[in-house]
């Protein structure tokens, strides 16, 4: 199984050294439960800063760094990869952010941009027999820009657009599986940000603890059966 996105999958704000990221966990809960379900290891294709429909900017300081988008990395670093059935689909929270922030305002991106790439995503997937299950996008209230940390990267504009996928990754039916890492990881009081026992200290990326209950969020239902 692979895992593919961003920080929050490559596991910025966790322990270093202690393997509490998300796909951390979720080997080991896979490990806990048993059976078949025990041999399935998971390949963790996370890139701190990675987009989903765009590469790198490379207008940043960090030039090339934040990678390929996934639809461009995506058979490379996931659905190609040996002996993989099953993919976790965690990425689009730096297509909300960056604009405004890492990047000019101008790569605005729109819903109906996003959800093209996730059904590309899906779509390619189901052709290799695998199964997609997509996450929903946890808040980022609050967040600050890594360039200029008095810049505040969310913006109501911002929320309604991550509200808007959220939504139709729940109830989207071409996707084999989901994952509402908002559910888990949200403040009921401030729902456009982390509760604070599971946010890192940066208002964007999860702890130790915040990952763990994301891992758990996974069905492990989701291992079982075909892709649609």
């Amino acid at each position: 199984m692979a895992v593919i996105g961003s920080s929050t999958t490559d596991g910025d704000g966790s322990t270093q050294d202690r393997n509490a990221r998300l796909p951390d966990v979720l080997a080991k809960r896979l490990q806990n439960a048993g059976g078949a379900t025990a041999r399935i290891g998971v390949l963790n294709a996370g890139i701190i800063g990675n987009r989903l429909l765009k590469d790198s900017p490379r207008e940043s300081p960090f030039g090339a760094g934040l990678g390929e988008a996934v639809l461009a990395r995506l058979d490379r670093d996931a659905l190609a990869q040996p002996g993989v059935q099953f993919i976790i689909v965690a990425i689009g929270v730096n297509d909300i952010a960056f604009p405004g922030s890492l990047t000019s305002a101008d790569e605005d991106v729109s819903a109906q941009g996003l959800i093209r790439g996730y059904r590309e995503i899906i779509e390619r997937a189901h052709r290799r027999g695998i199964r997609v299950l997509m996450t929903t996008i946890p808040p980022f209230g609050g967040a600050l820009s890594v360039l200029d940390r008095k810049q505040v990267i969310h913006t109501p504009a911002k929320e309604a657009l991550r509200l808007a996928i959220n939504d139709w990754i729940r109830s989207t039916r071409e996707a084999d599986g989901i994952a509402d890492f908002d559910a888990v990881l949200r403040d009921p009081a401030h729902p456009d940000r982390l509760l604070e026992r599971f946010d890192s200290g940066d208002h964007l990326h999860a702890n130790d603890a915040g990952y763990a209950v994301s891992a758990d969020a996974v069905p492990l239902s989701f291992f079982n059966g075909r892709a649609k």
